[in-house]
């Protein structure tokens, strides 16, 4: 077994040979080669970075031990089998390390039937020790792989990892790596989720309390969420009978939620002097392809994170998406609700394009006439226009109009549309936030040309990217290191 001096003595004496050779190929570099010499020097402190590595781990998994018999983890009495090699990727280049490989001994057949699915047969307890049961890859390589994917496509990645660090990955091996990292992400998102649900009135009580000592109230704070379709790998999803007679691309519904505290701006409201107009302020993500009603907890789990507590006021903003209301009433009772204005102009517009299919002029003219009077909060003047107007043919496989079903979204809408009142308190109108989260959060990242996606790897990314987005992946690195 190598002692501390040995070891000492054998790593002084690499980094001397290291150095006496960088200063003999320097000597060679023209002068003033700065990159040269940079690259130079980097490649060297990374060579010696890997052996000094290789022989600290060495000399840990030596100093455990090796025992000839020992209780493995499936329960069985094992012997000392051999001293095995494994092969590593680190950050400064692949290493070996030398371990105890241990196997399990003979067990009586009453037991082997039922041990069958559960005996390991043969294990190393080094690994165990190190966090490397199921990895090729370090902890840092790990690290830095699911961080670049979060932005970079999986052969992004391998390219910009080969470019910055000595080791070469294959885009299936970064997609090998970010898999179990994203769902340690997801999964400790879903424990902090069903601890805020569990036990969400005592948390809510240390948190008034925390407040009374100092906490800041906020005044507003703004929950926003929309859908946005991803395309999926055939036959990685359950599929309707028409996908499946059809050989067609499949799309599942990612649902994302933003939540950002609202700060005064610079642009007053023109309905109450000394009423500055709301301003997001740093905003929070969640995404996940999942029901509504399982992505509910998890939208008021982040908006809890966020300091719903301590918020005077909760705006839910989003379309007119009946799951969204539904939603907003069962987990934000009593915030204010709102229909955008973009997408209540848009539903107006639907209506002028199919009543007035043949003249332009009359469809912009009416659309504007309608809209102002929506700006003004005259809801029940634009479901009168609407219902006004001349009948037209249905949709194909619809049973109703364009005007009677937009009649009927403006009415069931008709409280969430009181834009005066809501411009009078400086209250922020558009959900410009929740569609741009859709394209920052799934759509840059899931739906670049030719991407399918498996669920499992879409949930990973997902996570990884959200974590990213919202300035926590570190903290969730960690947190889900810890728990695991």
């Amino acid at each position: 077994m190598e002692t501390n001096e040995a070891l000492k003595s054998r790593l002084l004496k690499q980094a001397e040979e290291a150095i006496e050779l960088l200063l003999t190929q320097i000597q060679t570099m023209e002068e003033g080669d700065l990159q040269a010499v940079e690259q130079q020097v980097l490649s060297t402190m990374m060579d010696l970075g890997r052996k000094c590595l290789e022989g600290v781990v060495n000399q840990q998994a030596q100093r455990r031990g090796s025992p000839a018999r020992r209780v493995g983890g499936c329960g069985h009495r094992q012997r000392l089998v051999s001293t095995r090699q494994r092969h590593l990727l680190t950050l400064m280049g692949p290493i070996i390390i030398q371990r105890a490989y241990y196997q399990c001994m003979s067990i009586g057949k009453k037991e082997e039937k039922q041990e069958k699915d559960t005996c390991s047969h043969g294990e190393a307890p080094c690994d165990a020790v190190w966090g490397l049961d199921a990895h090729r890859s370090s902890p840092g390589v790990q690290r830095a792989v699911s961080y670049l994917a979060a932005t970079l496509t999986q052969e992004e990645v391998a390219e910009a990892i080969g470019r910055l660090l000595p080791i070469q990955i294959s885009a299936r091996q970064v997609g090998h790596v970010i898999r179990p990292v994203g769902e340690a992400f997801e999964h400790w998102e879903d424990q902090q989720m069903q601890e805020v649900m569990q036990h969400g009135e005592e948390k809510r009580t240390r948190e008034r309390e925390r407040q009374e000592r100092g906490g800041e109230p906020i005044t507003r704070l703004y929950v926003e969420m929309d859908g946005v379709m991803t395309r999926m790998r055939r036959g990685s999803v359950p599929m309707e009978k028409q996908e499946q007679e059809k050989n067609e691309d499949i799309y599942r519904e990612v649902k994302v939620g933003a939540v950002f505290v609202g700060q005064p701006g610079r642009e007053r409201s023109m309905l109450a002097p000394g009423v500055f107009v709301d301003t997001p302020g740093p905003i929070t993500y969640v995404a996940r392809r999942t029901s509504a009603d399982a992505f509910a907890p998890l939208l008021y789990g982040l908006a809890q994170r966020m300091g719903m507590e301590r918020a005077q006021q909760v705006v839910v903003l989003a379309d007119g998406a009946k799951w969204i209301w539904r939603l907003a009433e069962e987990q934000f009772p009593g915030a204010v609700q709102i229909v955008d204005e973009y997408h209540a102009r848009e539903h107006i517009w639907e209506v002028a394009r199919a009543v007035f299919v043949e003249e332009p002029g009359m469809r912009e003219t009416w659309a504007t006439a309608i809209i102002e009077k929506l700006m003004q909060g005259r809801v029940e003047a634009v479901i009168a226009a609407i219902e006004q107007l001349p009948a037209v043919t249905p949709p194909p496989g619809k049973s109703r109009s364009i005007p009677q079903i937009e009649a009927a979204y403006f009415r069931s809408n008709s409280e969430r549309m009181r834009y005066p009142l809501f411009r009078a308190q400086g209250m922020h109108l558009g959900s410009g936030i929740a569609e741009a989260a859709c394209k920052t959060v799934v759509s840059t990242r899931t739906k670049r040309s030719g991407m399918r996606w498996t669920p499992d790897g879409l949930a990973a990314v997902l996570a990884l990217r959200t974590a990213v987005l919202n300035r926590a992946f570190d903290h969730c690195w960690h947190a889900s290191r810890s728990v695991a």
